[in-house]
């Protein structure tokens, strides 16, 4: 049986940690918050029926076009663009890479203990949750995604071992690189030479596996 790639909650996480460290909230370009855009869109794609057609396959993963279009939209929300600006082929990709590196992170045994998605979740939604502007976003999302606020950490803690694996991996790639060119290392302050890696990494990946993706794209 087939699984279907979907785009982890945690991105909201992230934009509400940006939001809530001082700067202003952001807007979508309909001057609606991008928290309220990013909740309506995760439950228009929770809410998904009928035709959903398949863009790629690798393995027993499928790309929907459903997950593409929610990515499009919330990409696109973050970064104040239009989303028809963002091209199937490039989402696609995006999606098949983050299964790709957990695929490597598992294999290199990058599990995160149970302590550390207690300390991830306390670090992030808790504490965000614990100040007015944050406690506002999440309510804001929560509201127009159709979920609670617990049923929100709760898909957090589902996805949150998957978010730090594929973290690990990122920091073992910065690290290695760093190592094999004498660069100092610093988890908080990579070398942009560095994050660089991560990306050339992944593309690899993704070049590595091309001959077990078949794409369906129109």
């Amino acid at each position: 049986m087939k699984r279907a790639l979907f785009p982890a909650l945690c991105l909201a996480a992230a934009l509400l940690l940006s939001g809530c460290q001082g700067s202003p909230a952001a807007q979508s370009p309909e001057d609606t918050p991008v928290e309220e855009s990013l909740g309506t869109y995760y439950q228009e794609a929770q809410d998904q029926t009928g035709d959903d057609p398949v863009l790629a396959v690798y393995k027993d993963q499928t790309v929907l076009r459903s997950v593409v279009d929610y990515q499009k939209q919330t990409q696109a929300a973050l970064a104040g663009v239009d989303p028809a600006t963002l091209s199937d082929r490039e989402v696609v990709d995006d999606l098949l890479k983050n299964a790709l590196l957990l695929e490597e992170a598992e294999a290199r045994g990058l599990t995160p203990t149970q302590e550390e998605i207690e300390q991830y979740l306390q670090e992030t939604v808790y504490t965000a949750y614990e100040l007015p502007e944050g406690k506002e976003q999440i309510d804001n999302y929560c509201a127009s995604a159709g979920i609670s606020f617990e049923e929100y950490v709760a898909d957090l803690r589902g996805q949150a071992p998957r978010f730090l694996a594929k973290a690990k991996l990122k920091e073992a790639v910065m690290e290695e690189y760093c190592q094999a060119h004498g660069l100092p290392y610093d988890p908080m302050t990579p070398p942009q030479a560095a994050q660089a890696a991560v990306e050339a990494y992944q593309d690899q990946l993704l070049a590595d596996h091309q001959g077990e993706i078949t794409y369906y794209l129109p």
